[in-house]
């Protein structure tokens, strides 16, 4: 009986002790950064580790099965980099949950890849102490991109836009945007480029409309913002 009550209140002091306590789930294969992290975390004041998951598979399965606010996810599991893009993916299907990548994986594509499969950060593991704050920013759902990586994500998605760009715009069209935005009129683009009057107007009406713009000058601002042209001289004429 002595026994019974002894595990009764031991079983109450950890359910006040977790009662206001951001609940995470750890998933990192690696025993050392387990432990690592574990300490980090469990050192705050107002987070803990709820659990500790090796492999896709129990990552997932702790997911859908236990009540948590945050994931912490090694993108290396057991050597795959794609069990942890996999386990993004499929936790996401199932529950909405913040998921931070805590990584030693620093490639440009990589890092694109995670957060377009729906992480909210990514830190690399030599800024492992930083990811005290990502939780919290997490758990409030006030989230920021990590120094890490945050002008990676800007400039992959600056070239995507300026891809896109180009493959929207016939090499005329980016002449005409070019020299609108340098500041050239209509009637010297026509010399300049050898078309009519008709042509140019056709060209403009297609810029325009590619663009949702409600004029070529706006056209030509939102494609130098995506990075078509970057002179700032304006030469008037």
């Amino acid at each position: 009986m002595e026994e019974r009550a002894s595990y009764a209140v031991e079983v109450d002091e950890v359910v006040r002790w977790k009662e206001g306590r951001i609940q995470v789930l750890l998933v990192d294969s690696d025993p050392i950064w387990q432990q690592r992290t574990a300490g980090l975390i469990n050192t705050e004041p107002d987070m803990n580790i709820f659990h500790i998951a090796t492999d896709k598979e129990s990552a997932i399965r702790a997911s859908a099965q236990l009540d948590l606010d945050v994931m912490i996810l090694d993108l290396i599991l057991h050597s795959s980099q794609q069990d942890g893009l996999h386990t993004i993916s499929e936790v996401l299907k199932m529950k909405s949950m913040p998921i931070i990548i805590l990584t030693s994986l620093y490639e440009p594509e990589i890092i694109v890849e995670a957060v377009l499969a729906g992480a909210i950060n990514y830190i690399t593991k030599i800024n492992y102490a930083d990811v005290v704050n990502a939780v919290r920013e997490a758990y409030r759902g006030q989230p920021s991109l990590h120094a890490d990586v945050a002008s990676i994500i800007r400039n992959e998605i600056g070239l995507d836009k300026r891809k896109e760009l180009h493959r929207m715009l016939t090499p005329t069209e980016k002449e005409i945007l070019q020299l609108i935005g340098w500041g050239y009129r209509q009637p010297v683009i026509r010399e300049l480029l050898g078309v009519t009057a008709n042509t140019m107007k056709s060209h403009v009406r297609n810029i325009i409309r590619k663009f949702n713009a409600c004029s070529i000058h706006e056209a030509a601002e939102k494609a130098k913002r995506r990075g078509l042209y970057d002179q700032h001289d304006r030469i008037m004429c």
